[in-house]
């Protein structure tokens, strides 16, 4: 029971024994005195009507006159003459029963009022006695009201009592419903605090709750911070801070391989020669040094975050720039921005940077172009000074202006004319079971062709600016497909689409008109998204959480450190990248680190799942390490 209707019964109860006491007191006090009026009243027109009589003529017809007359315009009810032996001369009685009131109050509060008896007197010798009885229904009628009036005073300070009662206690409790959203929040791993209310007893609750919060929110940034020093340990080289070999060659096979990937792009392998020879001349530390030199060079030609920089061996460098405009252009900014960086001009010594560049697509194996980028390498070696040199295994990937056109035509005619679904990948559990479908999105660019999956598309959309109509299709049509289909789908939505409330307030409306739809659609959203539009993010998973879809990260690995910032957003799930699940089974580091992923994940209230597993061997490694779920190649419904 709530402490309104509490309320409401303490004041109906305590204001219905007030008003009891008042009636058992206000009607004895009013009873005794209506009973000392009727018996004055009843002496003193007895001894008046007694004296009219004793002074008039003894005509029997006369005093029944005068009788009849004092009774018809007096309120008795009775009159009676009785002479001294008893025999009854006269007698006047009203029968007329009162019915303004009811009979249990006039049976609860009986007014038995003693009658007024006087002496009629015939010269010297008693006549007669008269008995005068007032009518008491006029007393009835006026404690009747008087205690109606009472009643409804009551119950009129009982409605402003419960009202004034309501609002004080909504006043007072108005902080206990943000304790119970707070305690709720941290129920649903959303580690929240709230401003502590003026109340001691709930600011004393508050500040414990709030401590809590704090407690928690402090462990998982300090998580946090220790999973991106095993992260790094894992996948990063300890001089220059780039990544490792093994986790390049990891991503670059995402590349290669992922349907959201860049269908082209480009692949720089950058040597500093002669690294033994330097090493003798100038020593370790100053060798140290220029690799550092070397590979801030090499970051601050690629700003771009899409963009993928390594340290493959003592010497060699990788630069990986998915769907770059010119790679050969690209190819000589590296080499000139390290080259103005690694050399002093105030020395003498001239250091050199030979550079080896590919063009690679979409779907080529991982060796073949990793074999043309250093063949280009070493012909740039065997070329000496500060050679660039380019694979010409594929054509310039710079798109031209008719193309760009063309494809616009394309796609824009796909979504005009609706031509858009998806393809469905199962995500399982550990145990087999489908936790969702994950659904790329598919167009059909020309009538009747075969549909063309996302990696080919969605570079140009991007370009075009056509990415948010293409994940409102897509949103539309997991729509239809989940009204006739009973497997959750989980659709991806872009960095556009989370930043437009436009098509937010669209999903939104859509979703709050499908209710039963809401629960079994998933949204995938890349991890960057989190952290680089915190803001928006927030305001998305706020909008269309609470209507019962499920929202989570994509791609998760590189931004570990900021993972605390997401304490109070109540994802459901991250989704790890198919760099770091690569060969898990082979790789300590990355098993120390996923471990230690999977905790803090299922801490805040989120699962686990791996992307782009491709074999049983990694997925019972993965089982082991506390993953929920996983999808791949090598997934697939029993």
């Amino acid at each position: 029971m709530t402490l309104t209707k509490q309320l409401w019964l303490a004041v109906v109860a305590i204001m219905t024994i007030a008003f009891g006491i008042s009636f058992l007191v206000s009607a004895w006090s009013a009873k005794n005195y209506l009973e000392d009026q009727l018996r004055l009243k009843n002496i003193d027109n007895a001894n008046s009507l007694a004296l009219s009589m004793s002074q008039m003529d003894k005509d029997p017809v006369l005093i029944e006159l005068l009788v009849s007359a004092q009774f018809d315009i007096g309120h008795y009810k009775q009159i009676k003459l009785v002479s001294p032996t008893g025999k009854l001369m006269i007698e006047r009685v009203n029968e007329d029963a009162n019915d303004t009131v009811p009979v249990w109050f006039v049976s609860l509060i009986p007014l038995a009022a003693q009658p007024g008896v006087a002496q009629v007197q015939d010269n010297w010798r008693q006549y007669g006695t008269l008995t005068v009885i007032s009518n008491n229904g006029f007393a009835y009628q006026a404690l009747w009201k008087g205690n109606i009036r009472l009643l409804l005073w009551f119950f009129a300070g009982a409605i402003l009592s419960g009202v004034i009662g309501t609002l004080i206690l909504r006043a007072i409790t108005r902080p206990l419903g943000e304790v119970v959203k707070q305690a709720e929040a941290i129920g649903a791993r959303k580690f929240i605090t709230i401003e502590e209310p003026r109340t001691r007893e709930f600011r004393s609750v508050v500040r414990a709750m709030n401590a809590l919060s704090g407690q928690v929110r402090g462990m998982l940034d300090e998580e946090s911070a220790r999973l991106e020093r095993l992260r790094r340990d894992a996948q990063h080289d300890a001089l220059t801070g780039l990544v490792n070999r093994e986790h390049f060659l990891s991503k670059m096979r995402s590349a290669l391989e992922d349907d959201n990937a860049a269908p082209a792009g480009g692949l720089f392998f950058v040597r500093l020669p002669d690294l033994v020879k330097m090493n003798k001349e100038l020593g370790r530390e100053s060798t140290d040094a220029l690799l550092k030199l070397l590979a801030n060079a090499l970051q601050e030609s690629c700003p771009d975050e899409s963009c993928l920089i390594g340290r493959m061996n003592g010497s060699d460098f990788a630069v990986l720039a998915p769907d770059v405009d010119s790679v050969a252009e690209c190819a000589r900014q590296i080499s000139a921005h390290a080259l103005l960086s690694i050399n002093d001009p105030s020395s003498t010594t001239e250091h050199t940077v030979l550079l080896g560049a590919a063009i690679y697509r979409h779907g080529e194996a991982l060796s073949q172009v990793l074999s043309r980028a250093d063949m280009a390498l070493n012909r740039a070696e065997v070329e000496g000074g500060s050679a660039v040199e380019m694979d010409t295994a594929n054509v310039e990937w710079k798109p031209a202006a008719s193309l760009v056109s063309a494809w616009q035509v394309l796609i824009e005619t796909a979504l005009n004319l609706n031509r858009v679904q998806f393809a469905t990948y199962p995500v399982l559990s550990g145990k087999g079971e489908l936790i969702h479908y994950e659904a790329p999105a598919r167009l059909q660019v020309i009538q009747s062709s075969l549909w063309m999956p996302a990696q080919e598309f969605m570079p140009w959309a991007s370009r075009l600016g056509l990415i948010e109509r293409i994940d409102e299709a897509v949103f539309e049509h997991a729509l239809v497909w989940l009204q006739s289909n009973d497997g959750p789908v989980c659709i991806n939505v872009s960095p556009q689409s989370v930043c437009n409330p436009v098509l937010l307030t669209r999903y939104y409306q859509a979703l709050k008109t499908h209710p039963g739809i809401a629960g079994k659609l998933w949204i995938d959203i890349p991890e960057f998204v989190a952290y680089r539009h915190a803001r928006e993010f927030r305001v998305f998973c706020d909008t269309l959480k609470p209507l019962g879809c499920k929202i989570g990260l994509e791609h998760v690995g590189n931004q570990i450190c900021h993972m605390g910032e997401l304490y109070d957003v109540g994802l459901d799930y991250l989704k790890i990248d198919r760099a770091i699940i690569r060969d898990i089974d082979q790789n300590q580091g990355n098993q120390t680190f996923l471990r230690g992923l999977c905790t803090i994940a299922h801490t805040m209230g989120m699962m686990t799942l791996a992307e782009g597993v491709l074999n049983q061997r990694e997925a019972m490694c993965l089982n082991e390490l506390g993953f929920k779920g996983m999808t791949g190649p090598g997934i697939v419904l029993p």
